[in-house]
């Protein structure tokens, strides 16, 4: 699985994930609380066995949802632009549970690092 979070000067994030073929970005308007999220989420699912987050954006909301069973972790991400239309499927990946945190872990403290520095 790749991931990369990539945080701005204006307070944004973007994150672009894949895995086996299957690819998205994702954005948020408020890197902080996205990264911070993002974080417990991976946590919860690590330790618990699922997580959730959401990314808002002036126009919609991305949904993060992460469950592990055993050594696999499943990954799944939505986007919705409000109640009438529901969730839209943007992707969905199954990968090793170690790997999963290794490699969001790694992504959220490159963009927690920007975050102090800036």
């Amino acid at each position: 699985m790749q991931v990369t979070l990539n945080c701005d000067l204006f307070g944004r994030v973007v994150g672009a994930i894949a895995h086996n073929g299957a690819q998205a970005t994702v954005t948020a308007s408020d890197s902080v609380s996205a990264i911070e999220d993002l974080r417990q989420a991976v946590a919860s699912a690590s330790i618990h066995g699922q997580g959730e987050c959401f990314w808002h954006e002036a126009v919609g909301d991305y949904r993060w949802l992460f469950r592990r069973e055993g050594g696999t972790m499943r990954i799944v991400i939505l986007w919705s632009i409000g109640t009438l239309t529901g969730w839209e499927h943007r992707f969905w990946a199954e990968c090793d549970a170690e790997d999963f945190r290794d490699t969001m872990s790694a992504a959220i403290q490159s963009c927690e690092t920007f975050e102090l520095q800036g």
